[in-house]
């Protein structure tokens, strides 16, 4: 996992909980002294570990905690990286692009990303169906990027995620339906 996501894991802690929380977390799930560099790789057991302690001391369930953070994370990495977010119009180009252009632009910026399988197909009706595989099954985080990405670009969406790899597929299929005011 790339420290990049580890840094924006720690803004949002600090923003939520105070840095006492996040020294905490590292203590706790992080070899000592640990320092996250965007560019460098890490432990995904890590980022897991501190997630789930988040989520205990939350008392919420885990795919809500990961589902926040995506969207916290979308503002995150946006913010970091302007001109990626800058290539889109809209939210649909942007959900469209995620594997030829997102992908292709981290895939320069970061050695071995090791990112997620997505492919996305327009549909009627206003519909995106977004298919989703990767062995780390983050298919919360992808619903909260999702939603960071439309509330960036003020569109109004909602998801549903009927086939999940939680649930034994092997992959997942999210269909975002695209809401007009």
């Amino acid at each position: 996992m790339k420290g990049i996501i580890f840094n924006v894991l720690e803004d949002m802690v600090v923003a939520q909980c105070g840095m006492s929380v996040w020294n905490d977390l590292l203590e706790k799930h992080a070899p000592k002294d640990r320092v996250y560099v965007s560019a460098k790789s890490y432990a995904e057991s890590e980022l897991f570990s501190i997630v789930q302690d988040v989520a205990q001391r939350l008392n919420m369930p885990i795919q809500n905690v990961v589902k926040a953070f995506g969207q916290f994370l979308f503002n995150g990495l946006a913010s970091r990286h302007t001109d990626v977010v800058d290539k889109f119009d809209d939210f649909t180009s942007l959900v469209m692009g995620i594997h030829d252009v997102i992908h292709l632009e981290v895939n320069k910026l970061y050695h071995e990303p090791s990112l997620p399988h997505i492919n996305g197909q327009l549909l009627p009706n206003n519909q995106i169906a977004l298919r989703y595989s990767s062995p780390r099954r983050l298919c919360f985080c992808a619903e909260g990027l999702l939603f960071g990405a439309a509330q960036h670009f003020q569109q109004k969406i909602q998801i549903s995620h009927d086939t999940c790899m939680h649930s034994g597929a092997d992959h997942c299929m999210l269909i975002i339906e695209l809401q007009n005011d």
